[in-house]
């Protein structure tokens, strides 16, 4: 039997400022965080944080699996928030990323090409 080799994760946290279109991607951001010299993947990435409506009513905001969610409520996007909150600001967010290896065989290239065919055309 095959001794498997425990995954080692690395995990960083960081203060990210937060508009409605900044910054454009938090995965993009998060690999930008990646540790000097680490040559793992993003594993997951999350962000917690307020957004405080125009009035100055604050909500519990987060990012996790590509979802946005705020208090509880799931919505699309950033700017799918703004539409049903109105204008928003964004305040003491954190993100949480975890870089790890890929699984065997996961992500990887190559491929072996297709399939010959009969060579028939028209067939």
């Amino acid at each position: 039997m095959a001794e498997s080799t425990p995954v080692t994760v690395e995990s960083v946290e960081v203060p990210v400022d937060v508009t409605v279109s900044s910054p454009a991607s938090f995965i993009g951001f998060a690999e930008t965080k990646k540790p000097k010299d680490c040559r793992k993947n993003i594993q997951s990435c999350s962000v917690n944080g307020k957004v405080v409506t125009a009035d100055g009513e604050e909500h519990t905001f987060k990012y996790a699996n590509c979802s946005y969610e705020v208090d509880g409520t799931a919505h699309s996007s950033r700017k799918g928030i703004q539409a049903a909150l109105g204008k928003v600001t964004y305040k003491d967010c954190v993100m949480n990323v975890d870089f790890a290896h890929r699984p065997w065989g996961f992500g990887g290239g190559g491929g072996g090409g297709g399939g010959g065919g009969d060579g028939l055309v028209g067939g």
